[in-house]
C-alpha cells in the first residue's frame, strides 16, 4: 500500500448518508468529528494513507475487509473494527449488501476505553444498536429545529454510552453468530421458517447448524424456533388485547387449531387458559 494513493472507489448503487460536528455542534464537544450509514453494492473501496481521525467501522449485514500492516480482517454482522489515527488501512466490501456505521473520533481527546494504540477488532451486540443511533441522529436533521436539537442530544449520549461498550462478548464466535440468526428469526417470526432457510442465515449446511444449536442451546433448529415463538405468544396474551387467532398468526400458526395445540404442548394449558391464569395473577 506504500506506493498507492488515497483513493474512493464507489459504485452508483452504495448508499450513504453522513453528518459531521459542522451540522451538529454537539458531536464536536463529544470529540465525535463525523459519523454516517453506508449501505454498499457492487463496488466500494477505500484507501487512506494518513487518516486524521480514529475509525470506527460497525458492521451490521454482509460482509467487508480491512488491510492494514499486513494483515486482512474480515469485516462480519457484530464486529466492530477500531483503527486509530495515523494507521494506513484500505477497506471494501466483501459480500454485496455490506452495511455498516462508521465514526470518525478526534485523536485529541482521551478514549480509555478504546485502543487507540493499535488496531482491534471485536464482536458486540453494540455494533446493532450504534447503526439504529445514528440513523436516528441523521433523520433527526429534518424535525422543527426544537424537537430536532433534543432528539440529537440523547441520539449522542446514546453513542456516547455504545462507544463505552464496545468491549467484546464473552460469547464464542460460533455462538455469536448462532445468536444473530435467531435474532433475525425472531423479527420474522410469522414466516414459515425452515432448517434451510435459518442455515442460509449463519451461513453453513444444516448438519453443521444442528451441531450448532445442540451444542449453545441444548436443542434443535426448530426446538429454539418453536421456543421463540411459544414465549413471545405467552408475553402477547398476557400484555395485549388481540385475539388468539391474531396472536397465533404473528408467531406463525395461521391455523387456530394448530397453535392451539402447539402452545399446550408447550406451557401445558390452551392460549385463553393461559390469559385467563395470568389475567387473574396480574390482577
Amino acid at each position: 500500500m506504500q506506493d498507492k494513493q488515497e483513493h474512493y472507489l464507489i459504485s452508483d448503487k452504495t448508499q450513504q448518508e453522513l453528518i459531521d460536528h459542522t451540522k451538529v455542534l454537539l458531536m464536536e464537544e463529544h470529540g465525535i468529528v463525523q459519523c454516517g450509514l453506508a449501505n454498499c453494492r457492487e463496488q466500494f473501496s477505500v484507501f487512506r494513507k494518513q487518516p486524521q481521525q480514529h475509525m470506527l467501522l460497525c458492521t451490521v449485514q454482509g460482509k467487508g475487509w480491512l488491510d492494514s500492516q499486513g494483515s486482512r480482517w474480515i469485516l462480519e454482522p457484530g464486529s466492530v473494527m477500531i483503527v486509530p489515527a495515523g494507521t494506513e488501512n484500505a477497506f471494501g466490501i466483501e459480500e454485496d449488501g455490506w452495511q455498516l456505521a462508521w465514526l470518525f473520533l478526534d485523536p485529541s481527546i482521551q478514549w480509555p476505553v478504546l485502543d487507540t494504540q493499535s488496531i482491534t477488532y471485536a464482536f458486540t451486540p453494540a455494533a446493532d444498536v450504534m447503526y439504529a443511533v445514528i440513523q436516528t441522529l441523521l433523520r433527526s436533521l429534518a424535525l422543527p429545529i426544537d424537537l430536532s436539537g433534543a432528539v440529537m442530544a440523547h441520539a449522542i449520549q446514546q453513542i456516547i454510552l455504545m462507544l463505552h461498550n464496545t468491549q467484546a462478548t464473552n460469547l464464542p464466535h460460533q455462538h455469536l453468530r448462532l445468536k444473530r440468526v435467531f435474532d433475525r428469526a425472531q423479527r420474522q417470526l410469522h414466516k414459515a421458517w425452515d432448517v434451510k432457510q435459518l442455515a442460509a442465515l449463519y451461513p453453513c449446511s444444516e448438519p453443521h447448524l444442528h451441531r450448532l444449536c445442540q451444542q449453545y442451546l441444548g436443542r434443535s433448529p426448530m426446538a429454539q424456533l418453536t421456543r421463540m415463538r411459544m414465549e413471545y405468544a405467552g408475553r402477547l396474551l398476557r400484555s395485549s388485547q388481540w385475539s388468539v387467532q391474531q396472536i397465533g398468526e404473528i408467531v406463525g400458526y395461521p391455523t387456530p387449531a394448530n397453535f392451539s395445540t402447539r402452545f399446550k404442548a408447550w406451557s401445558g394449558v390452551t392460549p385463553r387458559a393461559f390469559r385467563q391464569q395470568h389475567s387473574r395473577s396480574d390482577g
